[in-house]
């Protein structure tokens, strides 16, 4: 078993259409949804949660209950830092994830170390540290772009030693005119990171032993 997790639905329909995956569950109110079906005899569920980490570690806790998972692959778009060599609508993997929510100057005292995730060798780069938080910023020392989920689901991965892979792509710069840039480019743009999240499942997959 396989989840595959995506804060915007908008990010993984490619990808249900691709795989010809079914809906399984859409929660009343919510923009949360699973889509399930079968890749190589794997089952593989396709995760909405909604944005923001809560939501994703909500939801992600919620499947944990029916079974650990082989791998957790989180698939979505990020805000790009100006001047770190991402360009728009490029796939790569994120080799660490870092938080930046917490505005305090002594880690230790709030733990908030980075995660190390999985990468494969799939002829994208897997160097990229993103960092993760609730809301825009310009820029994090030692990073290359941000999302809103990653790090609370590399925090639950970790917990339940779950290997966590994470393919993301660029849909905006976090700059002045990235929100605009987002809504346009999210779909868009989405196209490389659908090839490296198809071919990364399906080597699980292969690799695994059914389930």
């Amino acid at each position: 078993m396989i989840f595959v997790v995506a804060a915007l639905e908008e990010e993984c329909l490619g990808l249900v259409g691709r795989w010809g995956l079914k809906l399984e569950l859409s929660v009343h109110g919510t923009p949360q949804k699973i889509y399930s079906g079968t890749r190589f005899g794997t089952s593989i569920k396709v995760v909405v949660t909604g944005v923001l980490q809560h939501n994703a570690v909500s939801m992600l806790s919620k499947l944990l209950i029916q079974g650990i998972p082989r791998a957790v692959v989180n698939f979505g778009c990020v805000g790009a830092y100006e001047g770190r060599g991402l360009r728009i609508g490029e796939a790569f993997f994120v080799a660490a994830c870092h938080q930046y929510d917490v505005d305090f100057q002594t880690e230790i005292a709030w733990y908030t170390r980075p995660f190390l995730l999985q990468t494969a060798d799939l002829g994208v780069r897997r160097d990229v540290v993103c960092t993760t938080g609730s809301r825009f910023s310009l820029g994090q020392p030692g990073c290359d772009c941000e999302d809103m989920e990653l790090y609370g689901l590399a925090s639950l991965a970790s917990a339940h030693e779950i290997p966590l892979y994470s393919v993301k792509y660029v849909a905006n710069y976090c700059n002045e005119d990235g929100p605009k840039d987002f809504e346009r480019n999210v779909v868009t743009a989405r196209a490389a990171g659908e090839g490296v999240a198809t071919r990364l499942v399906d080597m699980l997959c292969r690799r695994m032993p059914h389930q």
